[in-house]
């Protein structure tokens, strides 16, 4: 099996009826992984996205499936770059994973899986992989432990008890006469009755969009979800997370109306609006999948989000669908519909050493690192751009624009040492010596070998206590200046410090050395023997 990497818009346009193809052979397949949602959400997508497409041989014409994955670089807390790769349609999608021909799943799937490998990446995360378990361990046993961490992942617990590994659906009948008698019990079929009477009265009506209306009902659904879900999403999670999830809900709803996918019905109390439910319509399947509502909190009756569902019920009913998908979490109210429950869970594929395969960048992704360098650069983060460029050049060594940039950042660096002293002295003269720590690291980074700086940060550890790495510190300033008298000194307190009394010993006596009148050394020295006489003694007697 050959496998081709799309990685551009024009590219994937040329794929659709090929895909679509794939997409109506595929039982497994769902509207999540239709080219119509896989593209819109590329499109607007803000990280790189590549699409796995398998063939029978390089020769082939037609594509036998594929594989939308999302390609991201990240950033460690270390300041380094790595890869990771997410299926297609995550966060955002219900379902997602891979499409193929079910006659070839067998050596399609294990070639997904093998050039998923070819590339770099710490972090494989299967986001609502929807997949049978045949076709799951054929893509997952590709990955032995030997090398690699499967795991599943927790989702986040909104703290109201809810499984979100739990979808809920309902099967639909073939008349509306027979889900209320079949799916609803008493209680519930009396109450969908009496709410769907006062829907229908003169009062209320349900319409849906037409291409003339449909950004102004897109807009009031989203106004309706951000008064009721965004203060709650922004103080759990993040401020950004509900405008972010608004901005992705816009663009696949206009997608979806736009490709037919998209059944919109809008409960209206006289000229006002008071809910709105957005289904995705998978017509392969014969499946409403319910994905969004809205409602105005005012009213109370007849309750807009019921009447919705069940008029997207009895719409699919209408129209020959047969399952009405609830989608995420086990919330009592889909129970009240008959739902049924499965499981759709989150995996994660990590490296051992959580670096990424053949420990380099992917290199799909080295202009996405550069273009950070470069930002980095501008903020006055020079350390950080640097490192950046060290990695790309790690990948791809001809890469001139990292080289070009880093020899830049070498030269600007050393031009700001001098500057970068005084700032650290002067924090050391204050009494700010964890801030001096800070700045002589600074300097030692763009200029490993500054004499200065590598003492005076062997003296800021030695004043914070910090008596090893002090040592260790001061050992090294010794290496390149050993004829000073106050760096063996100093060394020899660190020493002191750490009982390593011989050795202290030995350093205050290359101090005396260097400098015969050196008075500190010389108390220092005799404190020494006073307390451990012993330690003067010639061993070899």
């Amino acid at each position: 099996m050959h496998v081709d990497v799309i990685k551009s818009r024009d590219m994937l346009l040329r794929v659709r009826s090929n895909w679509e193809a794939v997409y109506q052979a595929d039982p497994e397949a769902q509207l999540y992984m239709s080219w119509t949602w896989i593209a819109g959400w590329f499109e607007k997508l803000g990280c790189q996205w590549i699409v796995l497409a398998a063939k029978a041989d390089a020769n082939s014409s037609d594509y036998v499936g594929f594989f939308p994955l999302q390609l991201r670089t990240e950033q460690r807390r270390d300041g380094t770059f790595h890869n990771e790769l997410r299926t297609g349609g995550g966060y955002f999608a219900g379902y997602t994973g891979f499409i193929c021909d079910p006659k070839l799943d067998r050596s399609i799937i294990p070639a997904f899986a093998d050039h998923t490998k070819r590339l770099n990446w710490a972090r494989l995360h299967l986001e609502n992989i929807f997949a049978s378990p045949e076709r799951l361990a054929l893509f997952l046993n590709e990955f032995p432990s030997s090398d690699f961490v499967t795991e599943k992942i927790q989702r986040p617990d909104d703290g109201d008890g809810i499984d979100h590994d739990i979808y809920v659906y309902v099967n639909l009948p073939d008349s509306w006469d027979a889900f209320l008698y079949e799916r609803l019990d008493t209680k519930a079929r009396r109450n969908a009755r009496a709410a769907l009477r006062q829907a229908e009265d003169g009062e209320y009506k349900i319409t849906t969009p037409t291409a003339e209306t449909i950004e102004d009902d897109i807009e009031a659904l989203l106004k309706f979800w951000e008064l009721q879900w965004a203060a709650k999403l922004a103080a759990r999670y993040n401020p950004r997370l509900p405008y972010g999830m608004m901005n992705n809900f816009r663009n696949m709803l206009r997608c979806c109306f736009a490709d037919n996918a998209l059944y919109l019905p809008i409960l209206w109390q006289g000229e006002n609006r008071a809910g709105i439910q957005a289904s995705l319509i998978d017509w392969k399947n014969r499946s409403l999948i319910s994905l969004l509502n809205g409602r105005d909190l005012n009213v109370k009756r007849p309750p807009p989000g019921f009447v919705l569902h069940l008029q997207c019920v009895r719409w699919g009913i209408e129209n020959g669908f047969a399952v009405y998908d609830l989608q995420t979490g086990d919330f009592p109210y889909k129970y009240d519909f008959g739902g049924i429950e499965r499981r759709v869970e989150c995996l994660r594929v990590s490296t051992r050493d959580q670096r990424n395969l053949r420990g380099t960048l992917e290199p799909l992704t080295l202009s996405v690192v550069f273009d950070r360098a470069l930002r980095m650069k501008k903020e006055g983060s020079l350390e950080g751009a640097a490192q950046a460029c060290r990695q790309i050049l790690d990948a791809d060594p001809r890469h001139a624009d990292a080289a070009q940039l880093l020899k830049s950042l070498d030269a600007e660096r050393r031009r700001a040492v001098p500057a970068n002293l005084a700032t650290a002295k002067g924090f050391h003269q204050r009494g700010q010596i964890a801030e001096a720590e800070r700045a002589y690291r600074a300097i030692l980074e763009a200029e490993p070998k500054h004499a200065d700086a590598m003492y005076l940060l062997g003296v800021a550890l030695l004043q914070q206590h910090k008596y090893e790495a002090a040592e260790q510190q001061l050992r090294q300033a010794i290496g390149l200046q050993p004829a000073v008298a106050i760096l063996h000194y100093n060394r020899g307190i660190a020493l002191q410090q750490l009982g390593r009394h011989q050795e202290a010993l030995s350093s205050f006596d290359s101090a005396l050395a260097l400098k015969p009148d050196y008075s500190l050394a010389l108390a220092q020295r005799n404190s020494i023997l006073k307390t451990a006489p012993h330690i003067g003694l010639d061993q070899s007697l």
